[in-house]
Parts: C-alpha cells; sequence; structure tokens
C-alpha cells in the first residue's frame, strides 16, 4: 500500500499501528491455532507494517509511528495470557525501535489505554458491560484518539514513550 499512499498523498508523516485482537482464558483450556492468529494480528503484522514505512520516513528524515498497545503490555493481566504476551512484544518492539531511529528523526510511541469500548469488547456479557459503563472503568475511542492526537502534536524536541491512559475509575 505504500507506493499508492505515496502517489496520492507525496509523503507519509505518521503510521499509527493499530490492528488487533483478543483472547483470554486460561492457558490451559486455551487454542494454539487462536493464539497464533492473535501473534500474527498483534506482532507480526504490526511490526511488518512499521518495517515497510521505515525507509520512507528514514529518508524523509522524520516520521511519527504510533502503536496501540495496552495497559496489559505494562502491567501483566491474569486472565488474558496471550493478549498480554503480544502487548509486551508491542512495548518491548517500542521502545527498541525509538532508541534506533531516534537518530533519523523518527519518533516512536505507544499509547497503552486500559479497557475502551470497541469490538474486542464484544463477548463481554451484557450486565458486565452496562456495570463497567456506569462505573466509569471503561474508556471511550474519543479518549484514545485525543492521546493519539496529543502524542502527535507535542512539539518535536520533547519525547513520550508511552502514554498509559486509565479510566476514571482507577487508581494508582
Amino acid at each position: 500500500m505504500l507506493p499508492k499512499i505515496l502517489d496520492l498523498a507525496g509523503g507519509l508523516d505518521i503510521f499509527h499501528a493499530n490492528a488487533g485482537a483478543y483472547i483470554g482464558g486460561d492457558v490451559l483450556d486455551g487454542n494454539p491455532d487462536e493464539w497464533d492468529r492473535v501473534l500474527n494480528l498483534n506482532v507480526n503484522a504490526a511490526f511488518r507494517s512499521v518495517h515497510a514505512v521505515l525507509p520512507h520516513m528514514v529518508a524523509q528524515k522524520s516520521g511519527d509511528i504510533i502503536f496501540t498497545s495496552s495497559i496489559a503490555g505494562i502491567v501483566p493481566v491474569v486472565w488474558e495470557p496471550i493478549y498480554t504476551a503480544s502487548k509486551f512484544a508491542v512495548q518491548a518492539f517500542v521502545h527498541t525501535t525509538r532508541r534506533q531511529l531516534a537518530k533519523h528523526g523518527v519518533r516512536v510511541g505507544a499509547v497503552a489505554p486500559g479497557p475502551v469500548v470497541t469490538a474486542l469488547l464484544d463477548d463481554w456479557p451484557k450486565a458486565k458491560m452496562d456495570e463497567a459503563l456506569a462505573s466509569g472503568s471503561l474508556m471511550q475511542p474519543k479518549e484514545v484518539a485525543d492521546a493519539v492526537l496529543f502524542m502527535l502534536t507535542r512539539p518535536r524536541n520533547v519525547t513520550i514513550r508511552d502514554l498509559v491512559i486509565l479510566p476514571n475509575s482507577v487508581d494508582l
């Protein structure tokens, strides 16, 4: 897709690696084929897509790459070991790639939200969803979008490695 983007837009300044799939549950009961699907999308597809845009951004000596990660990539979530592992991989890639690309003027960061009302929560029971929405423990997609916009509009000399955003009801 990159050649088409460059042809239509004349350049690429921002790349948002925002693909993801979710799987939770006990490892004992898990399906390794489903794990492969989640890991291939959350890890391999994200890394490969970034690799595809890097030559262009390095050549132009600027650009922003932002990953949608998760708080699960920072704090292990016991009921979602495969998803958590995929987001830990994303966090490791973000931080090592950021250090490699800084000398080329390319910024790399991650937004790491808590639970967000998206299709990833479609399997939640309605009662659990209603309770979480009422208590403020779920975030709306706009809150994540606002965090991404903040990261992209900060001055070039300001580095934000991760922006962890949690629902209002979470106390640290």
